[in-house]
């Protein structure tokens, strides 16, 4: 928790998804006020809020104004990638803070910059096919499989794995209409374990704060695979850490971060990383909260220190080799399906085990029907504790057994979870 230097303060949170709400609990037990401010009326944000505003985030004028009229003394955005740009244009016109420039959030909303970044400074990525119409497809020996990936999209939206060429066609035609700007990106693919890596920079010092192995749902027939689980810390920690972290490190210092929570996405195939997207904002897998359950350091709240004071406030020196075992359960929702009933949140609240639930969808939500394989069927997000693997396997299996979203026939809305069997053979490592 941060000290009180913040009471009083009054903070704007651009773009209130239902993500967004830790932020409000957040300010307020340190004491500060939380308007949130875009274009839907009658969030669950805006009724936690202690203000809310129905502006156009996009609407520049419209929200300096805003700032101005309202006095708040700090503006904040959390998990959108296209807020983030618009944020820090508007923080730097009223004369707020705001952690990163627009160039270095290129990183996270833009593939290709991202990637020819880590290949300036070292960092390792998977290899690349310059594709920029269907006769370029024919017209190069490319070695298959690629994936292909609009260069511009969040939440494997637009995503596709393909295994020859009439694939990549369609692929391609699938990227450039889920781009923003047409234009695609297309490299080897390497579908083998995947990890994810924080990052928190403090007043120039960048650190890797924690690492995580990501579990795919197996059971759901669709081109690419959602994540289902996350486990803390990850296998390839030492390796990570031994081998990679510090040209990493370089690259974000490289670029000018002072400030902020970043992640970096990769595949490890035989000791060797392959990084292939980055995110200059927080995970929206909440690693924050295990970090504050296990470094008492919440990132969410150190940034919002930051809105409001230009600091991150009290270092903290992190080490991803974590001290106890955690999950995050990706409860996946059906495509298609709507949400009447949700059951056995209450219960799992009394658990001292559970860390936190961060529920993204209530009664009455639709699963969008083309979400397969994407984050889009994510409807809520559930960490947990153990001081053993096994103890770890039990409470995954504990959360499936109380948690469930039924439809109006009080059938379940939830993809099959994953085999814990399978968890806690694959963790063959120790702390």
């Amino acid at each position: 928790m941060i000290k009180n230097e913040l009471k009083g303060k009054k903070l704007l949170l651009v773009g209130g998804l239902n993500n967004t709400v830790d932020l409000i609990d957040l300010a307020h037990r340190n004491g500060v006020t939380v308007g949130v401010a875009d274009y839907n009326s009658n969030t669950l944000a805006k009724s936690l809020a202690d203000y809310a505003h129905d502006v156009n985030a996009y609407d520049e004028d419209a929200m300096a104004e805003l700032i101005a009229a309202e006095h708040y003394d700090g503006v904040i955005t959390a998990f959108n990638e296209r807020l983030g740009p618009i944020v820090r244009k508007l923080a730097d016109r009223v004369g707020l803070y705001a952690p990163l420039t627009v160039e270095q959030l290129q990183m996270s909303t833009n593939k290709k910059y991202f990637k020819h970044t880590c290949q300036k400074y070292n960092v390792p990525v998977p290899k690349e096919y310059i594709v920029t119409s269907v006769e370029d497809i024919r017209n190069q020996n490319i070695e298959y499989p690629v994936i292909i990936k609009p260069v511009d999209s969040a939440s494997s939206i637009g995503v596709t794995p393909c295994f020859n060429a009439d694939e990549l066609e369609a692929g391609f035609t699938n990227a450039i209409a889920h781009s923003k700007t047409g234009d695609a990106i297309v490299e080897q693919y390497v579908p083998y374990d995947e990890i994810n890596m924080t990052f928190i920079a403090q007043d120039g010092d960048i650190q890797l704060a924690a690492i995580h192995d990501r579990y795919f749902n197996t059971t759901q027939k669709s081109a690419t695979k959602a994540p289902d689980l996350y486990i803390y810390p990850s296998r390839y920690t030492d390796l990570i850490v031994s081998k990679y972290a510090d040209c990493i490190i370089d690259m974000f210092k490289g670029i000018g971060v002072k400030n902020g929570s970043l992640f970096i996405q990769a595949v490890v195939h035989e000791d060797k990383l392959y990084c292939y997207e980055a995110g200059m904002r927080l995970n929206g897998c909440k690693t924050y909260q295990i970090l504050e359950h296990e470094n008492d350091y919440n990132t969410f709240e150190h940034l919002m220190h930051y809105a409001l004071t230009g600091s991150m406030g009290e270092r903290v020196e992190f080490n991803p080799k974590f001290k106890k075992w955690y999950a995050t359960l990706n409860v996946l929702g059906v495509p298609g399906a709507t949400i009447a009933e949700v059951r056995g949140e209450k219960a799992l609240n009394t658990y001292p085990w559970l860390v936190h639930i961060a529920r993204r969808d209530g009664v009455g939500h639709t699963i969008p029907v083309d979400s397969a394989g994407t984050l889009m069927q994510d409807t809520t997000r559930i960490h947990v504790v153990a001081d053993t693997k096994e103890e770890l396997v039990e409470r995954i299996d504990k959360v499936n057994e109380l948690f469930q979203m039924l439809d109006k026939d009080g059938n379940s809305v939830l993809l099959e979870p994953h085999d814990t069997a399978e968890v806690l053979k694959a963790l063959d490592y120790s702390l």
